[in-house]
């Protein structure tokens, strides 16, 4: 089910295959533990000299890296570089007839040595000449040359977005986060286009011919895949400055001024909130932010963040997306200071980075928007965690054995590092987390950090030993799950609490926990509280109480990272439903008695609906009833449909219909939407009005797919509608969806999508046409929709595609490629069975057979007999 949650992990990860192939394990056969490079030869500076085409979908380079020797006597760098044509590679100090270096080149691989090593500390400079020609990845172009048919309106543009190892695709360099270096560009193109980069602008010229080159300088350190650059027909929006540091926004032409401000019209605020909040000023020149189609989420460059248009808002999208889009914006910017002004050594502690983003988003509710917001957040946090935990793999925050880098950037990296970066403030307090966050800060700016750097710096200012919470909370898998009861002692007013860690699993290499836990219970209106020391498997603690208590809590700040299995009673969740101060109370009560099932009970939640002030607290309590789907529970959330008026209330409330199948509910939801729904809300309106199956208004969702609306988000959800219809007329609207120039490029990926879902419940021959039109889609121009193709050949469980994947796979990044690879043996394991059952069918024909030629030789022995 997506919340907020998942809203900004796909805004902060780019370009995921929709967790292709569900695999319960978090790496492939061959994954290999990664370590940071040797760097005996450093580059420290880029000058990256290109003229970019951008209707051409090429470009012209000179990349000159300054090295520098710090092991005396050292000959050999090697530099990533993935398909570069006309390579040369030369040291510009010596005559070209000198001998000074011999190279070779792979294809992926530039390998330099020098006939003689240099001093220490010596530099040394190395020019490598390429062109860059239609790149994989890395640098995407855009514009009517780029995809002709399936595009004629595109904007025109050519703009890089490297994590985590992309950069290679078009810059010679080491591409990975140890190596950082100054940057200066020298970017030519067509003079009418705007061009940005990292940095400050130093100057433009313009040329003779039609074009001009544009110097941008960046002198604070780099890693690749922070290196940046857009150039393109771009809509610019400038907002002052704050500080002293220059804001701007730029976008294409098919949004305008008004849609950047309303998506970025609080970053002033927001970077007055965090530098006092870091106690850091701003530590960049700059701070742009460009948003253009198929970015796939946001990527904090320095000084020049990059976004998915998607984010942009008109007035409607606003009303859903604008709180959303202020805590991306607060991510990214995060990261100026975690990930790019303190950068981690290699990708086995990109939590470092990411983990600490996602943190100071929680950090922002708490200050900005208040309490409420802040424990919501907590709890989105740690549910998006608990979803992907529980249900595909446990592993741990710092771990260097992976398939490719970018698979670390799951839920576990984002809202599972930061939920434990709350339990340490916890731990500490605030006074001490803060004084540590700000040493941690000023002692490692501008260097590569690991994590034993952050734990040293919390040791400095509180004198505490934290070798035993990195150990369980980051080193280690899993999460403490409570089982708790509650037991009242009427006769000696005394309360009990028995707590057992149940979350042990030895295969999986989850242990016990040991932390602090608060216990409350309210005693007319008095609330007391107790701490106690969970270390043991079971724990069983008595207190003495005033009276019976009206509610009993456990954890009720959520202090500690953890998943609670407690019922106290239906009479302490009554009376925590109407009086528990925070939202979380409110949360957990809502949702014990939606999971109890009874009618009476679940009638107090609908009864309650209109009063419950926290909009959050109404999604959540969505959700439970969606997962309980009785009688009752249907009753409550048509109600809902029917009086709730939040629009940030509305997605969630509908997404929590999309697996009830009700003609009532159905009726509440198109009445919705003759009423007006705003757009995200409209898109899953679509999904759930198809999935009643045959109640299904069909012409209706045919209709509203054909229309594609502000970003294509209802035109995907009537997509999406189509496929959970499972009617079979959908087949040819998909497939002609589907076509290159069809339908718009941001709703076409979920038509592709679809079409895989649609495709498991058709008869064979219709079928195939669903697999032999996405085997073609994984040679269509827009990358996302060839992507979106892997994903439905995996929901179509499609192994007669097997051969096609392994094609496709080779001819796109390996960080894509692993995602292809996840489907792969997802399909593969799918065959098993299917193999198996031939086999077995195999051999009992072979036994017949044998049956049969023994009775024929013993019919051809009386036979000779009789002669």
């Amino acid at each position: 089910m997506t919340d907020r949650r998942d809203s900004l992990r796909f805004a902060c990860a780019h370009h995921r295959c929709a967790h292709a192939g569900s695999s319960s394990d978090f790496t492939l056969p061959g994954a290999k533990s990664h370590y940071p490079p040797d760097l005996e030869i450093e580059p420290i500076h880029l000058d990256i000299d290109l003229q970019v085409d951008v209707d051409g979908r090429r470009a012209l380079g000179k990349v000159t890296h300054t090295l520098r020797w710090r092991a005396a006597g050292a000959r050999s760098l090697s530099l990533h570089a993935v398909d570069l044509r006309e390579l040369s590679v030369r040291d510009p100090a010596a005559p070209d007839d000198a001998p000074g270096l011999r190279w070779r080149y792979d294809g992926e691989v530039i390998r330099v040595r020098w006939d003689e090593g240099a001093a220490r500390d010596e530099t040394r400079q190395l020019e490598i000449r390429y062109r860059v020609v239609e790149p994989c990845s890395g640098l995407l172009f855009s514009g009517p040359a780029s995809f002709g048919e399936a595009w004629p309106q595109a904007p025109r543009f050519a703009a890089t977005d490297h994590e985590t190892e992309r950069a290679r695709h078009w810059l010679p360099t080491i591409d990975l986060p140890a190596v950082r270096t100054s940057l200066a560009f020298h970017l030519r193109a067509d003079a009418d286009l705007t061009i940005l980069a990292n940095g400050v602008l130093e100057r433009e010229e313009v040329h003779d011919d039609g074009t001009k080159t544009a110097h941008w300088r960046l002198d604070q350190p780099c890693p690749s895949y922070l290196v940046c650059f857009a150039i393109g027909e771009f809509v610019r929006l400038d907002d002052g400055e704050c500080d002293g540091v220059p804001l701007a926004y730029f976008c294409s032409h098919e949004h305008g001024v008004d849609h950047l401000s309303r998506a970025f019209g609080g970053t002033a605020e927001i970077m007055r909130w965090m530098t006092a909040k870091l106690g850091t000023a701003f530590p960049y020149p700059k701070y742009f932010q460009f948003a253009l189609p198929h970015f796939g989420g946001a990527m904090e460059n320095i000084s020049l963040v990059s976004w998915d248009d998607q984010f942009l808002l008109d007035e409607a999208l606003a009303g859903e997306w604008g709180q959303l889009v202020d805590q991306v914006n607060v991510h990214e910017m995060a990261h100026s200071w975690f990930g790019d002004l303190i950068v981690c050594r290699d990708y086995a502690h990109a939590w470092l980075k990411e983990s600490w983003a996602t943190y100071i988003e929680v950090c922002w509710f708490e200050d900005v928007l208040g309490r409420d917001e802040q424990l919501y957040e907590l709890w989105l946090n740690a549910r998006a965690y608990f979803r992907e935990a529980d249900s595909r793999y446990k592993r741990a925050i710092v771990t260097r054995e992976y398939n490719s880098s970018f698979d670390l950037y799951d839920m576990h990296l984002y809202p599972g590092g930061a939920a434990r970066l709350h339990t340490l403030r916890c731990w500490l307090g605030d006074e001490l987390f803060w004084e540590g966050v700000h040493a941690y800060i000023r002692d490692n700016a501008g260097k590569v950090v690991e994590t034993e750097d952050l734990r040293r710096a919390f040791e400095q200012v509180s004198g505490r030993s934290l070798v035993e919470f990195f150990e369980q909370w980051i080193y280690s898998p899993g999460y403490p799950l409570l089982e708790v009861e509650f037991d009242w002692d009427d006769e000696h007013h005394r309360g009990g609490f028995t707590i057992k860690q149940a979350q042990l699993d030895a295969k999986a290499g989850v242990g016990l926990f040991r932390f602090p836990l608060t216990l409350a219970w309210t005693v007319d209106g008095e609330e007391v509280r107790k701490q106690v020391m969970i270390e043991r498997e079971r724990h069983a603690f008595t207190f003495e109480m005033d009276g019976e208590p009206d509610m009993v809590r456990v954890d009720p700040d959520f202090e500690v990272l953890h998943k609670l299995d407690f019922d106290p009673g239906d009479d302490k969740l009554e009376a925590q439903l109407v009086d528990a101060p925070d939202v979380l109370g409110r949360i957990l009560a809502g949702r014990e008695l939606a999971k109890k099932g009874k009618p009476g009970l679940i009638h107090k939640l609908r009864e309650r609906w209109s009063s419950e002030p926290f909009w959050g607290v109404r999604v959540e309590w969505a959700k439970a009833l969606g997962e309980v789907g009785s009688g009752a529970a249907v009753e409550a959330l048509v109600h809902a449909l029917r009086v709730e008026d939040d629009l940030r209330v509305l997605e969630g409330l509908l997404r929590a219909c999309i697996d009830v199948r009700d003609p009532a509910l159905a009726e509440a939801v198109l009445e919705r939407l003759r009423a007006g729904l705003p757009h995200r809300a409209s898109m899953v309106a679509w999904e759930v009005l198809g999935s009643q199956r045959d109640r299904a208004p069909f012409e209706a969702i045919a209709t509203a797919s054909a229309e594609t609306g502000y970003n294509g988000f209802e035109q995907s959800g009537a997509m999406r509608a189509l496929a959970a219809t499972r009617d079979a007329r959908a087949l040819d609207l998909l497939l002609a969806h589907t076509q290159a120039g069809a339908s718009s490029n941001r709703a076409r990926p979920a038509a592709a999508l679809a079409l895989g879902q649609l495709a498991r419940r058709l008869d064979k021959r219709a079928r195939e046409a669903a697999i032999e039109r996405l085997v073609d889609l994984l040679r269509d121009p827009v990358p996302r929709v060839q992507l979106a193709a892997v994903s439905g050949l995996d929901a179509a469980r499609a192994t007669e595609a097997i051969a096609a994947l392994e094609r496709f796979r080779d001819r796109i990044t390996h960080q894509d490629g692993v995602r292809v690879d996840q489907v792969l043996a997802s399909l593969r394991k799918a065959e098993e069975p299917r193999l198996g059952t031939a086999e077995k069918e195999l051999e009992e024909l072979r036994d017949k057979l044998r049956k049969l030629e023994e009775r024929l030789e013993k019919l051809d022995a009386k036979v000779e007999a009789q002669d």
